[in-house]
């Protein structure tokens, strides 16, 4: 016989036989047999879980613990600031007494510094007076004096109030007058003419420093605040255009748009004081024949020197027109600021 008789019909189909007769995967059949033998012994047949539950349940357990030692420290600071407040609260009252009873104090030795100074003036004209020759050192005296600022004047001239806006920002300086708006109303006054000029009664001088410290503004080295009432000495009404129409009134003008309030009137009479920590740097010997024995290039400086940022302001001259410039004032008479 040969191969052909003997091969079944449907040898050559092994595969479509091998699929029907086997319908169960090999591994699943392995499977099902692990299963029926755990099933005959027994035994569970769930898997042992091992590292992530447990794993899961520590880390909540750190939570919480990180939790709680968070709101214990909470509460122990929280309670040791409501402690502490009263020490606090203290300690800053006492810190505002001490400055406000500083403040007080050398407002009081100022006071006296100009009472001691209107004496020392009284008694050197006294002196003065008793001679010719020293009436007309007097007289060259009060008029060198007037020009470096050191005595009081006074005159007609016009008045400049500047405040800061009701809705100042103390923080951004948003709607507040600063130094250098200060400033440039000062060199609009000098450049318009005016003779005499103070801030908040502090007279200027050619050298008196215009700056700010922190949220104060500080004229001739003394603190400011608003509303800033400048008194300028000269011819009131080519003073108010001239001033109104220069730099510094286009300036405040400007300002006015954020809130910054500017008024200008002009006065009959002002009284201006004399400024006080100046001192005589430069003095020749009376030659023969001269009536005074302090030449007129002698100068005055405030002590200590400014530094940069000083108003410039030139040495006033006469004001155009009839009206008369400042007229000194005897400070033995305490003329008013």
């Amino acid at each position: 016989m040969n191969d052909a008789s003997t091969r079944r019909p449907d040898a050559s189909m092994s595969l479509l036989s091998d699929l029907m007769s086997n319908t169960l995967d090999e591994g699943y059949r392995r499977e099902a047999a692990r299963r029926a033998a755990v099933a005959a012994a027994g035994l569970s047949d769930q898997p042992v879980r091992s590292g992530p539950g447990r794993s899961g349940r520590r880390a909540g357990v750190a939570l919480v613990v990180v939790l709680a030692f968070a709101g214990l420290v909470l509460t122990v600071a929280a309670q040791q600031t409501r402690a502490n407040a009263p020490a606090v609260a203290q300690a800053r009252n006492e810190l505002i007494e001490r400055v406000r009873a500083e403040t007080e104090q050398a407002d009081d030795l100022y006071d006296r510094l100009v009472a001691l100074r209107s004496e020392v003036d009284g008694l050197r004209d006294v002196a003065l007076a008793a001679t010719s020759a020293g009436s007309a050192a007097r007289s060259d005296l009060e008029r060198l004096s007037a020009l470096a600022g050191v005595t009081a004047v006074r005159g007609p001239g016009i008045k400049v109030v500047v405040d800061d806006a009701p809705s100042a920002n103390l923080r951004s300086g948003t709607g507040r007058v600063l130094d250098t708006d200060l400033q440039r109303l000062l060199n609009g006054l000098w450049a318009a003419g005016a003779e005499a000029i103070s801030v908040n009664g502090q007279r200027l001088t050619q050298l008196t420093a215009v700056r700010s410290a922190g949220d104060a503004i500080l004229v001739a080295y003394r603190p400011l605040s608003p509303p800033y009432v400048v008194l300028a000495i000269g011819n009131p009404n080519d003073l108010e255009v001239d001033f109104v129409d220069g730099p510094g009134g286009r300036w405040f003008h400007t300002l006015a748009g954020f809130g910054i309030r500017f008024t200008v009137t002009t006065e009959k009479d002002l009284r201006l004081p004399g400024a006080t920590g100046v001192t005589l740097r430069n003095a020749v010997l009376a030659t023969s024949g001269a009536t005074t024995g302090a030449t007129t290039d002698a100068t005055t400086t405030p002590t200590p020197p400014p530094t940069p940022g000083a108003t410039p302001a030139p040495t006033p001259g006469p004001t155009s027109g009839a009206t008369p410039g400042p007229s000194p004032v005897p400070t033995a008479t305490g003329a008013a600021s």
